[in-house]
C-alpha cells in the first residue's frame, strides 16, 4: 500500500494529514465506517494525501478534489498507476458538476464538510454530480461544546449536532440511510487537548500512543453500541 511522504512544514492541513497518516489503525478504523457503502465509481472529496484513499485506490474510477494544492501533490504522487485524479476544486464550486458524465455512484466526504461554510450547497452538488440513487458517505465532529483551537486551526466552521446535519440532508435533497456515533473515547483525549490544555494540534508521539488504543476501542464499538462519539458518521442516498 503506497505511502504518504511526512511534512515538517508547509500549509497546516499538510502537516495534520501528514502526521494521521501514520495512524494507521485509526484511518482503518475511519475506513470501515463507510466501506460497506461504497460503490466502484468514488468522488472523494477533500482527499488531502489519501490517508483513506489508499483503501479503495483500487476501485474503477477515484476523482479526488481538494483546496490544497500541496496536499494534491502529494496524493498524485502516492497513486500514480491507478485509477485516480486529482483536481484543485472546491466541493461548494459549480466546476464539481463538470464530472457528472463520469458516472460517479458513491461521494466521500470524511471529516471535510465542517471545512465548508455553505455545506448545504456543498451537499447539494455532491448529490447533483452523482447517478441517481447514489451513496453520500459523511463523517464530520461532533458535539459543539468540544470547539476549540484545535478546530479553529484546522479551519473548521462547525461541529455538527445530530439533529441539525438531519435537517441539513432534508434541506438538500438527501434521505437517510444510516447514522451512528463513532470514536466515543476519544472525547476525553479532544477535550483534554482542545479545551482544558488549549493546544492548537497533537504532536506526534500523540497521535502514535492513540493508534495504539484503537484495535481495543474499535473491538469495543464493534459489539456495544455507543450513545455519543467524537465524530458522527452518515449515510445518505440522492434521488432515484
Amino acid at each position: 500500500m503506497a505511502e504518504a511522504t511526512v511534512a515538517a512544514s508547509g500549509p497546516i492541513e499538510l502537516q495534520i494529514q501528514s502526521r494521521l497518516a501514520s495512524a494507521d489503525n485509526y484511518n482503518r478504523w475511519i475506513y470501515s465506517q463507510v466501506a460497506p457503502y461504497l460503490g466502484k465509481r468514488i468522488l472523494d472529496v477533500g482527499c488531502a494525501i489519501g490517508n483513506i484513499t489508499q483503501f479503495y485506490s483500487d476501485r474503477d474510477q477515484v476523482i479526488g478534489v481538494d483546496v490544497v494544492p500541496e496536499e494534491l501533490a502529494v496524493a498524485r504522487e502516492r497513486f500514480a498507476g491507478k485509477n485516480f485524479e486529482a483536481h484543485h476544486l472546491d466541493v461548494a464550486s459549480s466546476e464539481l458538476l463538470n464530472f457528472r458524465d463520469r458516472n460517479l455512484d458513491t461521494a466521500v466526504c470524511l471529516n471535510v464538510l465542517e471545512h465548508v461554510e455553505d455545506d448545504v450547497h456543498a451537499l447539494r452538488n455532491m448529490r447533483d454530480t452523482l447517478v441517481p440513487g447514489g451513496t453520500i458517505c459523511l463523517l464530520v465532529p461532533c458535539n459543539k461544546w468540544l470547539f476549540g483551537p484545535m478546530d479553529a486551526i484546522d479551519h473548521h466552521y462547525r461541529r455538527y449536532h445530530k439533529d441539525e446535519m438531519n435537517a441539513k440532508l432534508q434541506e438538500a435533497g438527501l434521505a437517510l440511510i444510516h447514522q451512528n456515533y463513532f470514536n466515543m473515547l476519544g472525547i476525553a483525549a479532544w477535550f483534554l487537548q482542545n479545551r482544558v490544555l488549549r493546544r492548537s494540534m497533537a504532536a506526534p508521539s500523540q497521535y502514535s500512543l492513540y493508534d495504539t488504543l484503537v484495535p481495543v476501542l474499535r473491538a469495543i464499538e464493534g459489539v456495544v453500541p455507543v450513545p455519543a462519539g467524537l465524530s458522527l458518521v452518515t449515510i445518505a442516498r440522492t434521488p432515484s
